[in-house]
């Protein structure tokens, strides 16, 4: 068995099988780390069986083995584990492989944050004086200029002109005044998934808006054949409590299991 580095072109055949695989699709948080990451080719008597794709701060964020070989998908995996450092791994509780693995090697986890790729009726009435306004590279500053909280949507300057350039990102008003912003990125291009993000202004918060537009940012996804999804950090409360009253279920969460 060997491991062989190599780029994400090489692995993009794979990548599709893997998401095939899986019940659900990928996560936004994960799939934009995948840029910054290496990649590597799993062998078995120089026989392409799979792949794994690390970060640069040692977090395994895939792993996947061609179904002919899943019954050696243990050894491999601790080969991954012991040869290329790996010191966590952000597992899907829907990647069932990677899931099995992980357990089988009694690891220690704890849960980053739910999934949200179901949802159901609304727990709240839309709200028809809510106004929604499609952004683009114009209104950069105006979301340079808001509170540093809206960062957790797109992290860099960056990210930010590369979503307004090339996703749907929109503002939100109430009798004239802007309530936040939202945004439905493309998990994957050639994919018909997306993440929907949402932040609410400082002043407006407690008032449900934020509910409101993750409504709205869903119906805008399946208008446009679309399938949204979302996801928050396990310690925000606040946040799962708006994307549930908006209609959405988890049934799964992303785990970070530790190595060591």
């Amino acid at each position: 068995m060997k491991i062989t580095k190599t780029t994400l072109n090489q692995i993009e055949s794979y990548r599709n099988d893997y998401f095939t695989s899986l019940p659900e699709f990928q996560e936004l948080f994960l799939e934009l780390m995948v840029n910054r990451s290496d990649y590597y080719l799993l062998q078995i008597e120089n026989r392409e069986v799979g792949y794994a794709i690390i970060n640069s701060a040692g977090v395994l964020i895939e792993f996947y083995v061609k179904a002919k070989y899943v019954p050696e998908s243990n050894i491999l995996f601790k080969l991954v584990l012991r040869e290329l450092t790996v010191t966590d791994i952000y597992c899907k509780a829907f990647d069932s492989l990677l899931l099995s693995n992980c357990m089988l090697n009694n690891l220690t986890y704890s849960v980053i944050g739910p999934l949200y790729r179901d949802y159901t009726e609304a727990k709240i009435d839309i709200d028809s004086n809510i106004s929604m306004v499609k952004e683009g590279l114009w209104s950069k500053e105006l979301f340079l200029m808001q509170d540093c909280s809206l960062k957790e949507l797109y992290e860099t300057e960056g990210l930010l002109v590369e979503f307004l350039q090339n996703e749907n990102v929109f503002t939100f008003y109430k009798n004239g005044e802007l309530i936040g912003c939202g945004m439905v990125i493309k998990t994957i291009i050639g994919w018909d998934y997306c993440d929907l993000g949402v932040w609410v202004h400082p002043k407006n918060r407690g008032c449900g808006f934020g509910a409101q537009i993750l409504m709205k940012l869903r119906g805008f996804a399946l208008t446009n054949n679309l399938k949204p999804s979302c996801g928050c950090a396990i310690e925000n409360v606040a946040s799962q409590k708006t994307i549930e009253k908006s209609g959405f279920v988890s049934r799964y969460q992303l785990v970070n299991f530790k190595t060591k």
